[in-house]
């Protein structure tokens, strides 16, 4: 295992000297942990134990994926160092990693890595030796906009419909699998009203654009089913979509089972399924690079985020790219952090979701933010006064949208919650009736 080396860092916010211990090579082999939180903008973060201010140490850098013969070498820009200390710290670091590796893995690339001269740039050429280029996470990020646009225009349909004419090129399979993504994550994180809104505009593009998606089938649905459902795919467009929205379900058992029938087929039959196999193949890559892509673009903004000195800023000036994606992926770091024990860094990130939540309560109906409101009030007397100090923002309609809340909630296994809002429900009504009396039976 490559050792972590210690570095004098001077605290920017009260000036305290301590010796922090970073990682200046990063082996995907040996720690593939490292390759994440680089990607992250989360590798060598420390914390100052004066005041607990974090911070991001800047130091050389070598990264290496054996298996791509991925050499790649970063010297901060302050550091100012000359030519021949450059070329004795590379060689210091390229002999450090060839140490723990066993000869026959010490390749002729060793000799020679690539000098990248940002951050930014080394990220870059990872995500390029992944497979995923700057057009898919541009592309993906073009997508989460035009969903986030549709989604706050959902309760104007003049603006709905313009924006559907407009992009109705866009609004394509890759388009419903990132709103159906962001449906998950919404429900993942507890936005059950965000992700039924998502699910709401799912069903009015499908029903504008008379598109046709396939049914997602269960995920214990045996692997020859599920190939012959792919063989059954009248079209590739249709195989496709097929292929989309049942991603987990072509797995290796699914291709064992694929191989199987091809060795079993006869001559003629077996080329056309050696032939789908490896389309199959090649489309299943496709869907993975868009899926690291659409997460990469919001780890970009939550690395932003943190190494700002106003997170709430930077997100404000970002807003349209905070969504149910950009929650999941920032859920993903704090359960890392806690993982790793890092309490300056969970506590960040909690500051962190808690302002993009609070944004992206912000784009709901008046009534649905006075939904969470409600929820998070104690009952009864707290509620009881809410409502009637915020009249004025819900109409007649409340306590049924309400009991479909409620309905839903229940139908998701989620009953206490459910039964919170029939309750908040049975008070609304007494307001509206004019009595105005406390918890009654819903």
């Amino acid at each position: 295992m490559i050792p972590t080396l210690p570095i004098d860092v001077t605290c920017p916010k009260c000036g305290t000297k301590y010796a922090a211990q970073v990682h200046s090579i990063v082996d995907v082999e040996q720690n593939p942990t490292l390759k994440s939180l680089l990607l992250r903008g989360q590798l060598n973060t420390v914390a100052c134990p004066s005041c607990g201010a974090l911070g991001v140490v800047s130091a050389p850098l070598l990264y290496h994926d054996p298996h791509r013969e991925l050499l790649l070498l970063f010297f901060p820009p302050r550091l100012n160092l000359a030519m021949e200390d450059r070329e004795r710290l590379t060689g210091s670091l390229v002999n450090a990693m060839m140490s723990t590796l066993p000869a026959e893995e010490r390749k002729g690339y060793f000799l020679n890595p690539r000098t990248v001269l940002t951050v930014q740039s080394l990220i870059e050429e990872v995500l390029k030796a992944d497979g995923i280029t700057q057009e898919m996470i541009d592309k993906q990020r073009a997508r989460g906009q035009l969903l986030q646009d549709l989604l706050m225009a959902f309760d104007n349909e003049e603006q709905l419909q313009t924006l559907i004419d407009q992009n109705k090129e866009d609004i394509d399979y890759p388009f419903f699998q990132t709103l159906a993504s962001a449906a998950e994550s919404s429900t993942a994180a507890g936005q059950e009203q965000v992700a039924e809104k998502l699910l709401k505009l799912r069903d009015t593009l499908l029903a504008r654009l008379s598109v046709t998606l396939p049914e997602p089938l269960p995920l214990d649905t045996a692997r020859a089913e599920v190939v012959d459902k792919v063989l059954a795919a009248k079209d590739e467009e249709s195989r496709r979509a097929l292929v989309m929205y049942n991603r987990p379900l072509l797995d290796y058992a699914f291709f064992q089972e694929l191989t199987r029938r091809i060795d079993q087929a006869p001559p003629e039959e077996a080329e056309a399924l050696r032939n789908l196999r490896t389309q199959l193949l090649e489309t299943v890559e496709q869907l993975d690079k868009e899926v690291q892509a659409m997460q990469q673009a919001k780890i970009e903004l939550l690395q932003d985020a943190l190494a700002s000195s106003d997170p709430a800023q930077t997100l404000r000036e970002r807003k349209e790219e905070i969504d149910m994606l950009f929650l999941a992926v920032l859920g993903a770091a704090l359960r890392s952090a806690q993982e790793r024990g890092e309490a300056e860094e969970v506590q960040r990130l909690r500051e962190i979701d808690q302002v993009a939540l609070a944004m992206l309560q912000e784009d709901l109906p008046p009534e649905l933010q006075l939904v969470n409101v409600l929820l998070a009030a104690e009952y009864p007397q707290e509620t009881q006064n809410l409502l009637r100090e915020r009249q004025a923002e819900w109409s007649a309609e409340f306590p049924q949208i309400l009991t479909a809340l409620a309905d839903d909630l229940e139908r998701q296994g989620r009953t206490q919650t459910g039964q919170r809002l029939r309750e908040i429900r049975t008070q609304a009504e007494a307001i509206l009736a004019g009595s105005g009396s406390g918890a009654g039976e819903p």
